[in-house]
């Protein structure tokens, strides 16, 4: 996934930085025709501070993993929930990640989807999250 994250307390120096690009990932289980779980993940391409509490945290290229249960309420459309963390060499965070995604199929095994998800770490940051997936089916229980 190429993904763009908006963290509204996010600095860099004197000035703000509200977009900070990122590369991820989701490996999905479907184990019915409505539900599947999946592992995703996200690393933030970027060096950035957070201010928070007159406290700056400085956050560098931050990986997150979250574990989420997917529910496909329509052909095209999934929404997700789950707990996750993030990890970092200065400190790490709890995180809970909710969003939805649309999928456009273009063969039996091959969709673009477009995600967007809000992820809350620790109520000492949140972001907000806008990507693009490029995804392949790579096996099914027959």
């Amino acid at each position: 996934m190429m993904a763009n994250s908006h963290v509204p307390k996010a600095i860099e120096g004197e000035k703000k930085v509200t977009i900070i690009p990122a590369w991820g990932f989701d490996v999905d289980y479907v184990f019915h025709k409505r539900w599947s779980v999946a592992l995703q993940g996200d690393i933030k391409l970027q060096s950035f501070e957070i201010e928070n509490k007159d406290v700056i945290l400085e956050r560098s290229y931050p990986v997150a993993l979250a574990g989420v249960l997917h529910f496909h309420c329509k052909r095209n459309w999934s929404f997700y929930l789950g707990p996750g963390y993030e990890f970092e060499q200065h400190e790490n965070f709890f995180l809970v990640k909710v969003g939805m995604e649309y999928s456009f199929e273009i063969t039996e095994d091959f969709e673009i989807a477009l995600n967007l998800a809000y992820e809350n770490k620790e109520e000492v940051y949140d972001g907000i999250t806008f990507g693009i997936a490029f995804n392949k089916k790579l096996w099914e229980k027959k």
